[in-house]
């Protein structure tokens, strides 16, 4: 891999400087057959600028004014119903994002139309994936169920990012950032351009590092992306090696909820402290993830266009941990007559995997209607998993060599879909649309069977999910729209391995109804959006334990969402500029039965709940960004420079920590103010010259974005004095809570210099 790395990156940066190969541009036909076969793809996963689905798209040049060190969940803080969070606190390492309250499984993430979310988990690691922003070109985010796209199924959102283009001419960048707790982050960019002979090669490598708000939680992370392309006047080829590496010290614990208003201790990470001394250096996730992507794109005919991708996803790692007084048995290590029955040890927990497949995309725009276009899509994908646990270390001796493995379990997960889209218009101010899905999973792997026992299995489900919708041109600015469509989930890997098939959860649906008007004059454009998901069999924790002793998900029968987002953007005069989002919602279960442990017997009681408030969906999201241009100075050659600042509040209210509305199991509201300065340089040196300065949080809020909560009932024994987790919420009704705090006032300072 390294050598293939030296090879492609001497070759790119060979085929930058003249002498070696002609960076000039080739014809404007391949140019202009370039654009519309990029159109392919981005018609297969993406909204339509006259679509009925509620989106917001994001190009480079807007994301590169904001970017520092951060992932792309804080720079999609804009998205309407969108709430952020940090592991470390500060926007680097492990982030996460929750989009109309559904949490991260719950939101479809694709690359050039490649699926992202893990195939068991359903989650996204976005720290897998260093720096993806520099490589991005656009960033669309549909709201709700969305259009049909290939992986999992969406309920909060579809993200589309779109890495396709290929640049007609040369360029080099070079991008160095400072900032708080230690974070930087150091990137060079080089590209050849679109060369005569049709090839175009680019290179990027990048580094993050960072120390984390919170204590030890460091990130060094690791990013390659290479690209190679082929484009003439009828086709197109184009590779992508997107390589990530992260070392990131475990944070994921939270902060124990007695610690969150001392000062002194709203930092603490509990994580590698059940090692006496100091906390356990080696506490960390260590996982590389390598995409290997493949696009062919061609012209069939004036009005035919075909796309065939290829993917192959290569993930290994392991987290580490020190665990103080294990018993011995539990990880199937018995030493016969020795008194040695349990020992301190660290152990790591491994996957290895592979994720491959194809997609393709065959586009129609019948001679008869050009208005009308047709397109039919789909993919298959195999997900092969390896889970296995090792001891690498004990402080007594266990009779097992070193590296002993005490648990191993493969799983394989099959994924297929089909789907074809019709937009047409058929009268001048009507724009129609229909999409019909048909999406098929089928995964094997080791379970409990009805008598407990470990066996293998399969579990096999096909959806059909149906979406339809207009979009009414009325009067200038004004454009009317209404969209229903049903989507399916399958339940994720622990749903299905810690029960049996008597006590497995069904799969979830979602039925998603949007309606709104879309306004666009001049330089403002601006959204209404209302909305209403119902859910049926959504699965929710209630902490009930199974057949096989495991606390998982259940099927709520009754949830819905339903709410009204608002967006804007445009500007004042010549030198105001305006942006802001909110959302108003009400989220709700309409009954649900909460089991809740009796330490004292051993026992569950049951409490009965109507009417409550889902989990992480605050009911109110607001966001105004204010921006001032100082100066704009350019003469006509294009040289000159501009100066600009820009003022951010964002509110959150108050969010639950579960389904049943306690006050005590809640995050309190937050409001956050940020300050940027944009200075740039245009072709004072090199290309452009770019100065970003954010000075975040300066009010210095003091806030938690995320967190847990496990309820239990204990008569006999107070845990609060042995167990800072532990909080009373009533009588001798406790909770353990972990929260996850996020930075006071910090700042960010970045360089970007293309050339």
């Amino acid at each position: 891999m390294t050598s293939v790395i030296r090879v492609f990156l001497a070759f790119a940066t060979l085929s930058f400087f003249p002498g070696y190969l002609s960076a000039q541009s080739t014809t404007s036909d391949s140019l202009a057959t370039q654009v519309s076969l990029r159109e392919v793809v981005v018609q297969a996963t993406r909204a339509q600028q006259n679509s009925p689905i509620p989106h917001s798209n994001y190009s480079a040049q807007q994301l590169s004014k904001q970017y520092h060190a951060q992932d792309i969940p804080f720079l999609l803080s804009a998205v309407p119903s969108l709430v952020e969070t940090s592991d470390a606190g500060a926007g680097t390492g492990y982030t996460g994002l929750r989009i109309r309250g559904s949490d991260p499984t719950r939101v479809n993430i694709t690359l050039n139309g490649i699926p992202v979310n893990d195939a068991e988990s359903q989650g996204v690691f976005w720290v897998n994936m260093p720096d993806l922003v520099s490589s991005v070109d656009e960033i669309q985010v549909q709201r709700g169920v969305g259009t049909s796209t290939n992986g999992a199924g969406a309920f909060g959102a579809t993200i589309n990012l779109d890495l396709s283009k290929v640049e007609s001419q040369r360029f080099a960048s070079i991008n160095n950032t400072l900032g708080s707790f230690g974070t930087r982050k150091h990137s060079i960019h080089l590209g050849t351009g679109l060369l005569d002979n049709g090839l175009a090669f680019s290179a990027r490598v990048s580094q993050v590092l960072s120390d984390g708000y919170v204590d030890r939680a460091s990130a060094n992370l690791r990013g390659i992306h290479l690209t190679g392309a082929y484009v003439d006047e009828k086709q197109s080829l184009q590779f992508h090696l997107l390589s990530g590496h992260e070392i990131t010290y475990q944070a994921w614990n939270g902060l124990p909820v007695q610690y969150i208003n001392d000062p002194n201790l709203r930092t603490y990470n509990v994580s590698g402290t059940e090692r006496n001394g100091s906390p356990h250096p080696d506490e960390v996730d260590n996982y590389t993830q390598r995409h290997y992507l493949l696009h062919y794109k061609r012209q069939l005919a004036t009005n035919w266009m075909l796309q065939l991708n290829g993917h192959y996803t290569r993930g290994f790692g392991y987290f580490e941990q020190f665990k103080a007084d294990q018993v011995l048995a539990n990880y199937g290590i018995r030493i016969g007559d020795s008194s040695t029955t349990s020992t301190d040890l660290i152990r790591r927990r491994w996957l290895d995997n592979h994720f491959y497949g194809g997609t393709f995309a065959l586009r129609w725009l019948p001679e008869w209607s050009w208005k009308s276009s047709v397109l039919w899509g789909g993919g298959l994908s195999r997900y092969e998993g390896d889970h296995f646990g090792e001891i690498i270390w004990a402080a007594q001796y266990t009779g097992v060599l070193n590296d002993y493995r005490y648990y191993d379990n493969q799983a394989a997960k099959t994924d297929g879909n089909l789907f074809m889209k019709v937009e047409t218009a058929p009268a001048e101010p009507w724009n129609l649309f229909a999409d019909l899905q048909i999406r098929s999973v089928n995964y094997q792997f080791e379970g409990y069977n009805n008598e407990l026992n470990q066996v293998d299995q399969t579990a096999a489900l096909l959806f059909f999910n149906p979406k339809i919708g207009f979009s009414y041109r009325l009067a200038a600015p004004w454009q009317a729209y209404a969209f229903a469509g049903l989507g399916h989930r399958e339940p994720n890997r622990d749903d299905y391995t810690q029960s049996t098939p008597n006590s497995r959860p069904k799969p979830e649906q979602m039925l998603d109804l949007e309606g709104g008007l879309r306004f666009t004059r001049g330089v403002w454009t601006g959204s209404v959006n209302v909305f209403h998901m119902q859910y049926r069999n959504q699965l929710v924790l209630d902490g009930r334990i199974n057949d096989v002793g495991a606390y998982i998900r259940t099927n709520v029968p009754d949830s819905r969402r339903t709410g009204v987002e608002l967006e804007f953007n445009g500007a004042l005069g010549q030198s105001w500029q305006l942006a802001g989002s909110a959302s108003l919602s009400q989220n709700k279960v309409r009954e649900f039965t909460e089991f809740v442990d009796v330490w004292d017997t051993g026992e569950q009681i049951s409490v009965q709940h109507q009417n409550t408030d889902l989990a992480f969906s605050p009911a109110l999201i607001a966001r105004l960004e204010v921006g001032k241009t100082w100066w704009n100075k350019v003469n006509r050659a294009g040289k000159g420079q501009s100066f600009g600042s820009s003022v951010i509040g964002k509110y959150v209210s108050r969010q639950y920590l579960d389904n049943t509305s306690n006050r005590t199991a809640s995050l309190d509201p937050y409001g956050v103010c940020d300050l940027r300065l944009n200075w740039t340089l245009h072709k004072y040196a090199g290309k452009e010259l770019n100065f970003i300065f954010s000075l975040n949080n300066f009010l210095n809020a003091q806030f938690v974005s995320n967190g847990w909560v496990y309820r239990f009932v204990s008569a006999g024994y107070d845990p609060r004095p042995d167990d800072p987790f532990a909080q009373l919420e009533s009588g001798s009704t406790y909770q353990l809570s972990g929260l996850f705090p996020q930075a006071g006032r910090h700042w960010m300072a970045t360089v970007q210099w293309r050339f």
